[in-house]
């Protein structure tokens, strides 16, 4: 692929419309003026003089297609260099307001086949906080899939640093998830077989955040780790977007897979349990990360989603629709995390609940088996927050089922 020369001086490709330009009338060219792309020009190439063509739809290259602009992208040509520069909002408005354009430009950086290109961020006259612990995590999964950025405050290049390690991001995620768990799309954890795992909606603005970390996640994965991506459908979209899909498969190393109700259907009806994605992921949506509810214990490779109303009994009681039943199988609410040890006492009943949340043995118990359960046994009551009705009527319905 080669590129037209520009007599020397630094040339700038701009697409001057964006996707709702023609309904609200405002356009990419307003925005990115020519005072902000000598500011650009000057940070990469030493140089204030350059050249400039704001394009419109029709117009394509090797680097541009005929559309609008995607990416809130500029492209720059430098002798035989391409900058691709993506630039942020204006102002900060809901919390995947200022990431959604960042995927789709390194969607279109990193399936370009040109060799010699370089990729980087431009912050506008932002309004609001740019900082928040939201804002540093994206901005620090884009310095870890390659973004240079141009103009950040000091403060900002201080605390968005790259990762170093998947672990790293799971960390980060998950002390950023803690603190805001309404709001979480993407979560991550580690399966029992070690895998990494990436829970993510794929509709809406979910999905740029999705893309973003499985991108940071393929840069950083080790030879050995596996990682997998579990793709939550919901709404009119079935998967994520192709572009995010064919990064991710170009990246190499991350499996997807894909979970939704016609899937869990299918699942629910051929297993007498369930190992459900999207259980895992109403569990995580509920709870937050894995930790066991009965000892603490938050190595996620040993925590399990327990069903309160086992699958297998929700399978035989009566006069439940194919959808209820599917329903309260996979609801968040129908569980908790426990540990391979304490799951296991109570899928035996050696061990429940009483309605107030505090641990209950079986009645008879071997008094030493009793004792080592105590012991084992570091929490003795479940949290309030996890009471609710619905908890509660699941917890009835168990004591029915056994009884």
């Amino acid at each position: 692929m080669s590129i037209i020369k520009r007599e020397g001086l630094p040339h700038f490709v701009v697409k001057k419309n964006l996707q709702k330009s023609g309904t609200r009338g405002i356009y990419f060219s307003d925005v990115v003026t020519e005072e902000v792309l000598r500011d650009v020009c000057l940070k990469i190439t030493g140089q204030m003089e350059f050249t400039c063509e704001y394009v419109d739809n029709s117009y394509h290259d090797p680097f541009l297609d005929a559309t609008y602009n995607k990416g809130r992208l500029a492209i720059l040509h430098v002798e035989d260099t391409v900058c691709y520069i993506s630039f942020s909002e204006r102002e900060i408005g809901g919390r995947n307001s200022s990431v959604q354009s960042v995927p789709t430009a390194f969607n279109l950086f990193y399936l370009n086949p040109y060799p010699n290109k370089r990729l980087f961020y431009y912050f506008l006259n932002v309004a609001g906080n740019a900082e928040t612990a939201y804002q540093r995590l994206i901005y620090r999964l884009m310095r870890t899939i390659g973004f240079t950025f141009l103009n950040a405050s000091p403060s900002l290049e201080q605390i968005s640093s790259p990762f170093t390690s998947a672990e790293d991001i799971i960390l980060n995620r998950k002390v950023n998830a803690d603190r805001n768990r309404s709001n979480n799309s993407t979560y991550l954890t580690k399966g029992t077989d070690g895998a990494l795992e990436v829970y993510g909606k794929t509709y809406g603005a979910n999905k740029y955040e999705t893309s973003l970390i499985c991108y940071a996640l393929a840069c950083l994965r080790r030879p050995e780790q596996r990682i997998r991506l579990y793709e939550v459908l919901e709404g009119n979209l079935k998967e994520l977007p192709e572009a995010s899909l064919r990064v991710i498969r170009k990246m190499g190393g991350i499996d997807v897979v894909r979970t939704g109700m016609t899937l869990e259907k299918r699942n629910y009806q051929e297993n007498k349990s369930l190992r459900s994605p999207l259980y895992i992921y109403n569990l995580l949506r509920r709870l937050g990360n894995k930790h066991c509810a009965l000892c603490g214990c938050e190595i996620p490779e040993i925590i399990q989603g327990a069903h309160v109303w086992p699958v297998s009994k929700i399978k035989k009681a009566p006069g439940l629709t194919p959808e209820q039943r599917l329903e309260y199988a996979l609801d968040g609410e129908n569980g908790l995390w426990l540990c391979e040890n304490h799951h296991k006492l109570f899928d035996e009943n050696l061990l429940s609940f009483d309605q107030d949340g505090s641990v209950r043995l079986r009645e008879g118990l071997d008094e030493r088996y009793a004792n080592y359960i105590q012991e084992i046994t570091k929490i003795q009551s479940l949290p309030q927050s996890m009471l609710t009705k619905r908890f509660l009527w699941y917890l009835e319905q168990r004591s029915l089922s056994v009884s």
